[in-house]
C-alpha cells in the first residue's frame, strides 16, 4: 500500500517543526541516550527544515545545511514503522531537488553505518574512511547534483 506522502519546507520554530524535532530525537538521540541542546536547536534556524506528512502526521524529516556549493544533508529520520516502504528515498528526491533548482552542485551527508546501505541505493559516494560522531561510526557520502 503507498502511503500519499507530502514533503515540504516548513519554518523553524513552527508546531511542524517541534513534532520534526520529536520525531528526530525519538529515532536518532534517545537510542544513544541524548538530546538535542537548545544551541542545537537554535543554529537551526539558518538551516532548510524538510518534513514529510502523512495527513496531518510528520513521518520523515530531514536538515539541508547551505554551505557554499554543496549541501550538508542531516537529521534524516522516517517513522520507524514506516521504513522500509520508499519514504527515505522519495524524501532524497524531494531534497536533491530543492537543491539543485537553488544552484547547489552536491549533497553530503555522514550516514551512520546503519544508513550506508540506504544512500548507496539512493546514488551516494562513500568519501575517505569511517569516524565517529555522536558516540557511533559514521560515513561521509556524497551525490552530486
Amino acid at each position: 500500500m503507498k502511503l500519499d506522502i507530502q514533503f515540504k519546507i516548513i519554518e523553524h520554530g513552527t508546531p511542524e517543526y517541534q513534532k520534526a524535532v520529536l520525531l528526530r530525537e525519538e529515532i536518532l538521540r534517545r537510542p544513544l541516550g541524548l538530546t538535542f541542546s537548545e544551541t542545537e536547536l537554535r543554529v537551526e534556524k539558518d538551516h532548510i527544515q524538510i518534513v514529510g506528512f502523512g495527513g496531518l502526521e510528520v513521518i520523515a524529516t530531514a536538515v539541508l545545511v547551505p554551505e557554499g556549493q554543496d549541501c550538508k544533508m542531516q537529521r534524516v529520520v522516517v517513522k520507524e514503522n514506516l521504513m522500509s516502504r520508499g519514504i527515505g528515498s522519495q524524501m532524497m528526491a524531494f531534497c536533491e531537488h530543492y537543491a539543485r533548482k537553488r544552484g547547489f552542485k552536491s549533497i553530503y551527508c555522514h550516514a551512520r553505518n546503519s544508513a550506508v546501505n540506504f544512500y548507496l541505493k539512493n546514488f551516494y559516494i562513500p568519501e575517505g574512511d569511517y569516524f565517529d560522531e555522536d558516540t557511533i561510526p559514521h560515513l561521509k557520502m556524497r551525490k552530486i547534483l
